[in-house]
């Protein structure tokens, strides 16, 4: 994933940008890590490394979700 991108989902999980995704899984992953960093502002890189895990699991979420998330 692009730096610009990278840059984009932190906004969205600290909430400074508002997405949604047509993906059920997307969607809960996105908030769960949302309220991991309400919580412990410091744990952006585990919840970076996890977004990173999901996607490269789901290539075809990335695909999608990622070409939406930059458009932000």
């Amino acid at each position: 994933m692009d730096s610009a991108v990278k840059e984009r989902i932190m906004k969205v999980l600290k909430k400074e940008l508002k997405y949604s995704s047509s993906n059920l899984a997307f969607n809960m992953l996105i908030s769960k890590l949302q309220k991991k960093i309400q919580a412990d502002p410091a744990s952006m890189d585990s919840c970076m490394k996890e977004m990173d895990e999901f996607l490269s699991k789901y290539p075809i979420v990335a695909k999608v979700d990622l070409a939406n998330i930059a458009a932000l």
